[in-house]
């Protein structure tokens, strides 16, 4: 990772989330061990919650505007894989918060919100039609 200047983008949750609440799933460990590992930093990346704009259980798949942050890089060097359960403890932690900030800010604003023409429907795991930006 370092001599070749890579950058990995992982979703320590393993899967995406999509509950209608500004929660998170379990993280896994494979990101924070490769992160210990190779000495990078972890860049946490937080989505607010966009039930409103995608909801598979409801079936709803509407255009909107979803906040992303970015937030500070959390430093690894020096850490070893006795530190991996701390880290992922650490980032969970700063991710959960901003999520929770980002979510609330989102409803308030109304953004992450419905903002176009609704897409006909999900049929069968199928877009038929959508005005997603």
């Amino acid at each position: 990772m370092h001599s070749d200047r890579q950058s990995v983008f992982i979703f320590p949750e393993g899967t995406r989330s999509y509950s209608n609440k500004p929660e998170m799933l379990p993280f896994k460990k494979g990101a924070f061990h490769l992160a210990v590992q190779a000495q990078v930093p972890v860049v946490p990346v937080v989505v607010a919650n966009y039930s409103n704009v995608l909801d598979m259980k409801r079936k709803i798949f509407n255009s909107g505007n979803v906040p992303v942050s970015v937030l500070e890089a959390i430093e690894t060097k020096g850490m070893t894989k006795e530190d991996v359960d701390g880290l992922a403890q650490k980032v969970r932690k700063v991710m959960e918060d901003e999520l929770v900030r980002i979510s609330e800010h989102a409803k308030e604003q109304g953004i992450a919100q419905h903002t176009g023409e609704k897409a006909k429907g999900l049929m069968d795991g199928a877009i038929q039609s959508s005005s997603v930006q």
